[in-house]
């Protein structure tokens, strides 16, 4: 079973060591963020498997699509009880349709094991995902912190993530990996934390 992470005490971890986010707390309040249900992993997964290289509506609309055929959540033993024509009339492609196929395979026969997830390592899980033909960095990092809620995950190549850290530190240039965990190195062991108060501000931003 998914643990459920103690937000509040992040927040007041970082209240006491991250002056620099205080704003962001302040203005944001406590963090909302809950894990997903164990059943919806693969699609969330999936989901970036189909978005990559798409604008965000687009796999928005080639998940809704393929939710009708195979399931809401989509299931895997349902995408592969369909034919790779049917897939394909919601928009994906030839070798998008391949790595979907085989992860749903990955994931019956339980080489890929969600059941187990809850008592691995980021590290680990992070390198059993990245095994998956079509999923990278960026998507099994987002599903750590927002699915299964981990407390301390850097997506390191987000770039909303990397223009809020660029004004808050007034750098001259976008940071890099590398840059973001000397930056963040502070935040231990609650930079997913972190990450969402800056995300909320991303967002705030946006909408003026």
């Amino acid at each position: 079973m998914q643990k459920t992470t103690d937000w509040l005490a992040g927040e007041a971890y970082l209240r006491d060591k991250a002056p620099e986010l205080l704003p962001f707390i302040n203005k944001y309040g406590h963090c909302t963020l809950e894990p997903d249900g164990m059943e919806r992993y693969f699609e969330v997964l999936l989901t970036g498997i189909a978005a990559q290289q798409l604008p965000p509506e687009s796999s928005a609309k080639i998940m809704e699509q393929l939710r009708h055929l195979a399931g809401n959540p989509v299931m895997p033993e349902k995408l592969l009880a369909l034919t790779d024509e049917t897939v394909a009339t919601c928009g994906l492609s030839a070798i998008k349709i391949t790595y979907m196929k085989e992860f749903a395979r990955l994931v019956l026969d339980r080489t890929i094991d969600f059941a187990a997830f809850a008592d691995m390592p980021d590290a680990q899980i992070v390198k059993l995902l990245k095994t998956v033909r079509g999923l990278g960095q960026w998507t099994v990092e987002m599903f750590l912190l927002l699915s299964l809620c981990r407390p301390d995950v850097l997506p390191g190549d987000d770039f909303l993530l990397k223009k809020e850290m660029q004004q808050l530190f007034s750098l001259k240039d976008v940071p890099k990996r590398g840059q973001l965990n000397k930056l963040m190195e502070g935040w231990r062991p609650w930079r997913s934390l972190a990450v969402w108060y800056l995300w909320q501000h991303s967002a705030d931003t946006r909408k003026r």
